[in-house]
């Protein structure tokens, strides 16, 4: 009942929009918006004041001059710190990486060792 009632209510909001999309093309029909648009005076020309402006002006302009030189030597500086700086980190994370496994090792083992010190024991009990 209620999918029943949800197509009507669907076809109906459909066949609204429809008929109102017709009435609304109808209405307006025969207005022509282009008409409207060309007795606005809502819009200016300012293309005869750019050319005026760069006429008028001595166009004197202060360019900065480029070093290539200079600019690879600053590349090549922090390229070889940024180097040091990562060589450095990477062997701390080395260093404490080995310090880890170690540690993990040594408990592994010590964990393997009671767990067969454990089984040896239960083994002589039960018999």
């Amino acid at each position: 009942m209620a999918k029943k009632f949800s197509k009507f209510l669907m076809f109906t909001a459909l066949a609204g929009a429809a008929a109102a999309g017709a009435y609304y093309y109808l209405q307006n029909k025969n207005s022509s918006y282009a008409d409207d648009m060309d007795d606005d005076d809502d819009f200016d020309d300012f293309s005869d004041d750019l050319d005026d402006d760069t006429e008028g002006k001595d166009s004197t302009r202060n360019y900065v001059a480029l070093n290539l030189e200079k600019a690879e030597e600053t590349v090549k500086e922090a390229a070889e710190e940024a180097t040091e700086a990562v060589g450095g980190a990477v062997a701390e994370a080395a260093e404490a990486a080995k310090e880890a496994a170690k540690d993990i090792a040594e408990t592994t083992e010590a964990k393997v060792e009671e767990f067969f010190d454990d089984s040896e024991d239960n083994s002589t009990d039960s018999n």
